[in-house]
């Protein structure tokens, strides 16, 4: 497949395929004779865990890591760490992924202190303004009449 049916299939728009392949994110593809890029369906799944990964709160330099361990193929064997079912690959990446989960707890539990501390502040202004009652509508009133 050419640059812009990945991109599409993807969801991404065509220069982020080709920004992922300057950061070394997504192999340089080969070129057909007219010196169009071709994709495979590995270049798909790539860039669709590389969106997953971001969207998970990963760097690139953490997403770059774990591609290598999960996405890209030893040149001997043309399997990647992952798929030789290595353990210490395995352990690498779940060691990442908790420690992102980690993260994430931590920044969910000071998002909530401050939702809650907001709400306090909004309780607070509530309770102390005046509601609007009839002296303060005829005050309004006798006010637009001068």
């Amino acid at each position: 497949m050419r640059i812009g049916e990945l991109a599409s299939r993807a969801g991404v728009h065509v220069q982020t395929v080709r920004f992922y392949e300057r950061k070394r994110l997504l192999r340089k593809p080969p070129r057909s004779a007219s010196g169009y890029r071709i994709y495979d369906e590995r270049d798909l799944e790539v860039v669709q865990t590389i969106r997953r990964a971001q969207r998970f709160g990963f760097t690139l330099q953490e997403i770059r890591r774990m591609l290598r361990l999960y996405a890209v193929p030893d040149e001997k064997t043309g399997k990647t760490p992952y798929e030789r079912g290595s353990s210490a690959c395995l352990d690498e990446i779940l060691a990442m992924a908790v420690s992102k989960l980690e993260a994430l707890d931590e920044k969910i539990g000071s998002l909530v202190s401050v939702r809650d501390e907001l709400a306090g502040v909004i309780r607070q202004v509530r309770s102390r303004r005046q509601p609007a009652g009839p002296r303060a509508s005829a005050g309004r009133a006798t006010a637009a009449k001068a």
